[in-house]
């Protein structure tokens, strides 16, 4: 895939933190309205890739390239304007703000309007299935409403890619099917995701345009999902003779 296909590209990216090599020479590339899950155990440097991309840090080497030009080195909050969106694995609402005032802080970031941040809270609400809970404290809401509610405040700032993180882990059956819907609603927004649900690969199955394996750092597999789930690489050091067996 050319640089000119892409939205997002990652080009032979490496993170160091002292002597430990957390991510080593991983290029991949997202397309506009894709959706590509990147899995692999735990430490496989997945967690470290999104840090890089929404520049909480930066690279030791390689590029990080957004619409075209590189965004290595970038603050976080500029990577955000640009239109980068991130959810993060452990869900921080405001506790003592409504649900729908949580929201209209992802959406000053476009404005500074205040009834215009409302609208676009509310639109986003409707979409994520939380108008209800508008007027609600977020502090009451169940894991799986913090979670889409992490994803509303995101969408809110009006992203062109959206890094998923661990948004299924620990959540019911009902609760993973309605985020599942949402996430494959994405792309008719004009959302491309990177979805990092490593753990839960029913929801890889279903939500994947293609996968990105990692393990140790490095990139060991990517495909379409019915390629990698029988990439004899990608089940040894990944999903187990078990989970192939049981297909």
């Amino acid at each position: 895939m050319s640089a000119a296909e892409s939205l997002l590209e990652l080009v032979t990216l490496t993170k160091n933190f002292g002597g430990l090599v957390a991510v080593k020479d991983v290029s991949l590339s997202v397309r506009a309205g894709e959706i590509v899950s990147i899995i692999g155990p735990n430490g496989a440097g997945k967690t470290t890739i999104f840090n890089l991309i929404s520049a909480f840090h930066r690279p030791s080497a390689g590029d990080i390239r957004f619409l075209g030009r590189s965004i290595a080195g970038l603050s976080p909050h500029r990577v955000a304007l640009m239109g980068i969106g991130r959810t993060f694995q452990i869900v921080k609402p405001f506790p003592n703000l409504t649900v729908l005032q949580n929201v209209m802080a992802g959406a000053f970031a476009r404005t500074d309007d205040i009834r215009a941040a409302r609208e676009k809270a509310f639109s986003v609400l409707e979409m994520t299935g939380l108008a209800e809970r508008a007027a609600q404290p977020a502090r009451g809401l169940t894991l799986g409403g913090r979670k889409r509610l992490e994803i509303a405040r995101c969408l809110a700032t009006d992203p062109k890619v959206i890094l998923l993180d661990e948004v299924v882990a620990g959540l019911n059956p009902r609760e993973a099917e309605e985020t599942i819907n949402l996430i494959m609603r994405l792309r008719g927004l004009g959302v491309s995701a990177v979805a990092g649900v490593e753990h839960v690969m029913r929801v890889v199955m279903a939500i994947s345009d293609r996968i990105v394996v990692l393990n140790h750092g490095q990139k060991i597999a990517e495909g379409p999902p019915a390629e990698i789930a029988r990439d004899p690489q990608v089940i040894e050091a990944y999903l187990g003779e078990e989970y192939h067996h049981g297909r």
